[in-house]
């Protein structure tokens, strides 16, 4: 890769620009790894208003706010650290979550860059321990908000630089070789351009081992990084961690070539469900021993725990979680809405493992509550029926962050007492 004099002094400034200095060692942390960051803009049409295409629309409102899977998950896991006892969010320029999130991520150094920097630290209080401020300027995505529909333009993103990419690996070592492995690791989205298709894997192995809480969203560079955690978790029977995949119900099909038999909008069925796993372990052999559980989402229906079979002549054990209905609550805006579920299922199954970590104690309690009357008569803590429950457990509190995500305009903000009302109204969910 030919880098020019400007690019070269600019991944310089952006190595030493960077403090790694943090209040919890990085074995406390939560690491995400959202590279494609993004400015968002909102512009929400007149109400009554929506899109036309080829008419001219005047904005009622512009908002700017931040953008990119990782950053969702960032903002989503900073709604539940910054809620007080009423469940009130707390967002002031002095307020900090004391690096118990991390955000693995490159910002241009332009004012889309500045603009998502300062946001991030003084409106959702995350550190900035992990960020590479890179020479080429950060993407801008742009919501338009109708009455009843949003759409959303997506600008590609900016090249990322062998030198800014070795930026960000050193200060990953850096943190690892003062304060340990990562106690979770989040993999959301797309990589922008300049990244190699083993990126995923390569930062996920310097970040995570055997006692590390895995969730990946992407299907970007999956074959290496299965390659890589299997090597970390699947021959360690002595692991206390482990790796959940979250996709939705469409992704998971057509990963696995099973064709639905109604349209993508419609409820997978549970044959369906099956045959994708199956195929999924086919096509991606690395998955037995790197993947523990699926997550899968639906929309509007149900969503689905999946266990990963030991072998592709298995059988496949399944979890069937209730939906919250939204359908009286209004417009609902769903950009962002999977990002929060993934960062309410991290954040649930760190509480469940340690009962300590991103949510607060209020929600932990509920938590354990949940998950004893859940995987009661489940034949033991042991046992791989209460094991699956407990995932269950945080994917379900997931869900439940997702649905009220759904509630506010703004990406992945969600107000806590909708989650926690939300999953304290959920069925015990159902092995299939």
């Amino acid at each position: 890769m030919k880098l020019s004099l400007g690019v070269l002094l600019a991944a310089i400034m952006a190595s030493s620009s960077v403090t790694t200095t943090t209040t919890n060692a990085l074995s406390q942390s939560i690491v995400v790894v959202g590279l494609n960051a993004a400015l968002q803009k909102r512009f929400i049409l007149p109400p009554g208003k929506n899109l036309e295409p080829g008419n001219v629309h005047r904005a009622h409102i512009t908002e700017t706010g931040v953008g990119g899977k990782g950053q969702d998950v960032g903002v989503a896991l900073s709604c539940l650290m910054l809620s007080n006892q009423s469940g009130q969010q707390q967002q002031s320029s002095t307020t900090t979550c004391d690096d118990k999130v991390l955000l693995a991520q490159f910002l241009g150094m332009g004012p889309e860059g500045d603009a998502v920097s300062d946001m991030l630290q003084s409106k959702y209080g995350l550190s900035d321990a992990l960020t590479i401020r890179n020479n080429a300027p950060l993407r801008t995505c742009t919501t338009i908000v109708g009455a009843d529909q949003a759409t959303e333009l997506v600008e590609t993103s900016g090249e990322v630089t062998a030198l800014e990419m070795k930026a960000l690996q050193d200060k990953v070592e850096e943190m690892t070789n003062q304060g340990g492995r990562a106690n979770g690791v989040c993999i959301m989205g797309s990589m922008p351009p300049g990244c190699d298709e083993d990126t995923y894997a390569d930062l996920t192995s310097r970040l995570a081992d055997s006692n590390t809480l895995v969730l990946i969203d992407s299907v970007i560079g999956l074959e290496p990084l299965l390659s890589s955690l299997k090597t970390t978790f699947g021959n360690n029977k002595e692991k206390q961690g482990g790796v959940v995949l979250k996709l939705n119900a469409a992704e998971i099909c057509n990963l696995a070539g099973v064709a639905k038999g109604a349209g993508e909008t419609d409820q997978v069925t549970l044959d369906e469900l099956t045959a994708s796993t199956i195929g999924f372990v086919t096509k991606y052999a690395n998955a037995i021993g790197a993947l523990d559980y699926l997550c899968i989402t639906d929309g509007k229906f149900p969503g689905y725990l999946v266990e990963i079979p030991s072998s592709v002549s298995s059988s496949v054990r399944t979890w069937q979680l209730p939906s919250v209905d939204l359908s009286n609550a209004g417009m609902l805006y769903p950009i962002g809405a999977g990002d929060t579920v993934a960062a309410g299922t991290l954040a649930a199954w760190q509480y469940l493992h340690h009962n300590s970590g991103v949510v607060p104690s209020r929600i932990g309690k509920l938590l354990l509550e949940r998950r004893a009357q859940w995987s009661s008569g489940e034949g033991g803590a042991s046992s791989d029926e209460a094991k699956g429950y407990n995932v269950a457990t945080a994917f379900a509190f997931g869900l439940a962050c997702g649905s009220a995500s759904c509630l506010k305009q703004e990406n992945s903000v969600f107000d806590v007492d909708d989650a926690i009302k939300f999953f304290g109204g959920m069925a015990k969910p159902v092995i299939r």
